[in-house]
């Protein structure tokens, strides 16, 4: 998978020529939802024998600026992700405040500077743009017919729980914070994981500290888990995860292998819950 800046694609037309099937959100967690989404985009391009492309942002646009929102995925965990999901193409916008004041079809004829537009894969509740002039499905529709006949516009239906309870960043959040992992698990299809790469922790008695400061994802209650790690080499060893205030510990049933290139830290039950 290719990395670009949207700016930069703006500016270079670098992947002007090129057949795109292009999905866009903010895709925070890559739920269920979102990874319908991003699928559906993937299968069409690929079946037409176009290339897939993720349109997303550098931070939530629904957080003010220079307000800090804990993430439920980094953002090398999101790009290991969608890499894995088949996309071809990750273009990251830079969310500033000049962004910010694009009015829908601004955005929109923007995208059609970047590649050659064969179609568009959003969500049922997607909006771009700002408020007062923002473009919804129908507006999508539209800009595809203008592109040329064929443009196909993909809304794939919400994914729901059994409980019919659609699938949502906000749901995964909340129900995170209750400590609820195998309910997480069900929305994500995969267990909760903390990116600990970027934390270096201390040995001290057998048992790694990694410090909650050096983490920028949202965390569950304090509390003890069944967990596993990830180490740099792909393997996963079973650990007792403590989480406080300040730490996460993790503990080994074998302290003598007890691996320090942990990268990332799976959830997956609180104990007594």
């Amino acid at each position: 998978m290719q990395t670009d800046d949207f700016q930069h694609l703006v500016e270079s037309g670098t992947l002007s020529a090129v057949p795109m099937v292009c999905s866009i959100g903010v895709f925070d967690g890559v739920h269920r939802g979102h990874q319908e989404i991003i699928t559906t985009c993937v299968t069409y391009a690929h079946r037409n024998g176009w290339k897939s492309m993720v349109v997303t942002f550098n931070r939530n646009p629904k957080v003010p600026a220079g307000e800090k929102a804990p993430l439920l995925m980094s953002q090398v965990q999101k790009r290991q992700f969608l890499a894995e999901l088949g996309v071809d193409y990750l273009v990251v916008i830079d969310f500033s405040s000049d962004f910010s004041k694009l009015t829908g079809v601004e955005f929109l004829n923007l995208l059609g500077t970047i590649c050659t537009v064969k179609g568009i894969v959003v969500g049922v509740d997607f909006r771009c743009g700002t408020p007062a002039s923002c473009a919804g499905p129908e507006q999508l529709q539209e800009y595809l017919n203008r592109r040329g006949p064929g443009n196909k516009l993909l809304i794939p239906p919400y994914v729901r729980l059994d409980s019919g309870e659609r699938v949502s960043s906000s749901l995964v959040r909340n129900t995170l914070k209750t400590g609820d992992l195998p309910l997480v698990e069900k929305m994500l299809g995969r267990y909760y994981s903390l990116d600990l790469r970027g934390a270096a922790p201390e040995n001290r008695d057998g048992c790694l500290w990694y410090p909650l400061e050096k983490l920028e994802q949202l965390l569950p209650p304090c509390g003890t888990y069944v967990a596993q790690a990830l180490t740099a080499d792909g393997t996963r060893i079973p650990v007792v995860a403590r989480l406080t205030t300040t730490d996460i510990v993790l503990q080994a049933e074998r302290v003598d292998v007890f691996p320090v290139d942990i990268e990332q830290l799976y959830l997956i039950q609180r104990y007594g819950t």
